[in-house]
C-alpha cells in the first residue's frame, strides 16, 4: 500500500487517540521509524504477556476448581458444607472465567490500536525504502493487515476459551438442579 493509500484510510480504521498518527510519521526517517516500530512492538508484546499470563492463571484455575469438584461430587459427602461447595465451586469458577474474559477484552482494546500503528509504520517504513512489501502490515483492523483472517483466528483461544469454561460451569451448575 503506498503513502498516498494510507493517509486515506479513514481514522476509524486505526482507532486511536491520536487521530494525527499518520501525519506525525510523514516527516520521520527511517531511522526514527524503525525506534518508534520497535517501541510499538515492545508495548505489544507486553499486552500479548497480560494476554497469556491471564490464560495461563485461568488454566491453571480451572482444573484445580474442576478437580475439586469432581472429587466433592465423587465424594458421596452430603454434609452442608459439601453442599455449599457444589454450589460455590462452580460460582467461583463462573467468576473467574468471567473475569478473565474481560481483562483480555482490555488488553485488546489497547493492542488493537497498538497493532494498527504498527501496520501503518510499516508502510511508511517500505515507503521510504520503496520495496512494497518489505516490512508486513499486521495491523488490528482489515485495512491494515496483510492477512486479514489471521487477526480473528490468531485470536480465538483467548476469546472463545474464557467463555467456554464459563458455559461448562453454568452446565455444572444447571446439572445440580438450580
Amino acid at each position: 500500500m503506498s503513502r498516498e493509500n494510507y493517509r486515506s484510510l479513514p481514522n476509524s480504521t486505526t482507532s486511536m487517540p491520536d487521530d494525527n498518527f499518520r501525519e506525525s510519521i510523514d516527516g520521520i526517517d527511517l531511522k526514527d521509524a524503525l525506534a518508534l516500530a520497535a517501541y510499538i512492538e515492545q508495548m505489544l508484546m507486553a499486552e500479548q504477556q497480560w494476554i497469556l499470563n491471564r490464560l495461563s492463571w485461568l488454566f491453571t484455575s480451572q482444573s484445580f476448581l474442576i478437580t475439586a469438584f469432581v472429587v466433592l461430587l465423587s465424594s458421596g459427602n452430603h454434609s452442608p458444607t459439601a453442599h455449599l461447595l457444589r454450589i460455590a465451586l462452580p460460582l467461583l469458577g463462573l467468576f473467574c472465567c468471567v473475569t478473565v474474559a474481560i481483562a483480555i477484552r482490555a488488553a485488546e482494546g489497547v493492542r488493537k490500536p497498538l497493532g494498527n500503528r504498527r501496520a501503518l509504520l510499516s508502510m511508511h517504513i517500505n515507503d521510504i525504502v520503496n520495496i512494497p512489501k518489505l516490512v508486513p502490515a499486521l495491523g488490528s483492523s482489515k485495512a491494515l493487515r496483510d492477512n486479514p483472517w489471521t487477526w480473528r483466528q490468531g485470536s480465538l483461544p483467548h476469546i472463545v476459551l474464557p467463555w467456554a469454561f464459563a458455559v461448562l460451569w453454568l452446565l455444572l451448575l444447571m446439572s445440580l438442579g438450580l
